[in-house]
């Protein structure tokens, strides 16, 4: 059994499709997506549809993350300054892509709400859509685990092995936590898990980049990515 993290699809409905025909998944794999399925891309409707449909295969082996694109949709509240960050990364791609199907984007946030959790440990890794400062996992905030971009900018955690989305890359990059250490990782290649640090997994779905997967097998791993056009 393998478990296959999927990095932010960002509205991207053609590209995960193809990363799914590139890695696979059967039902036995456990799946998590990172967070952030909306926005910035054309198509959030279908990338919403598709999930739903993934969360039905895979049941209990399905994982969805908070990222802080859902965190936006899913406050009962926002302050003008949120509200002008969301409008600036994307929001409005959503709603018109709800909106061609006759739906709103609101109508997701039932099933969001059930469905997304803020952190999932387990194959040897743990998985935060954005960031960690303390251990253990449970003791941080929704705020850094969803908003923040510190584990990335300032490579300084070096805790257990933890895989994030949320800053995009140009390419799959672990970040060994000692403020310097950085090393880009090369796709299809089987490499062996570091015991800590970070490897985020964000290539730039939505902004022109690439859709990443991490395909781990006990201690080692692949990683697969597709243009976000698919």
């Amino acid at each position: 059994m393998r478990t296959i993290i999927i990095g932010d699809v960002h509205g991207c409905a053609d590209a995960l499709e193809a990363l799914l025909d590139k890695v696979h998944p059967s039902r036995k794999d456990t799946l998590v997506l990172l967070g952030d399925l909306f926005d910035r891309g054309p198509d959030s409707w279908e990338v919403f549809r598709q999930v739903q449909t993934l969360a039905e295969i895979h049941g209990e082996r399905f994982v969805l993350l908070r990222g802080n694109h859902e965190d936006y949709l899913l406050q009962e509240k926002l302050t003008f300054s949120q509200r002008m960050i969301w409008e600036r990364v994307g929001r409005s791609a959503t709603v018109r892509s709800f909106r061609a199907h006759g739906r709103r984007m609101e109508d997701a946030v039932p099933w969001l709400r059930e469905h997304c959790v803020l952190f999932w440990q387990g194959g040897g890794v743990q998985c935060v859509h954005a960031g960690l400062k303390v251990e253990p996992i449970e003791a941080n905030d929704l705020r850094t685990l969803v908003h923040d971009h510190s584990i990335v900018l300032e490579n300084k955690y070096a805790g257990p092995i933890t895989v994030t989305g949320h800053i995009a890359l140009e390419a799959p990059t672990w970040f060994a936590g000692d403020g310097i250490t950085r090393k880009p990782l090369p796709p299809g290649e089987m490499l062996a898990l570091p015991p800590r640090g970070v490897i985020c997994i964000d290539s730039g779905c939505g902004k022109g980049g690439r859709l990443t997967a991490m395909v781990l097998e006990e201690d080692h791993f692949t990683l697969a990515s597709v243009g976000q056009d698919g």
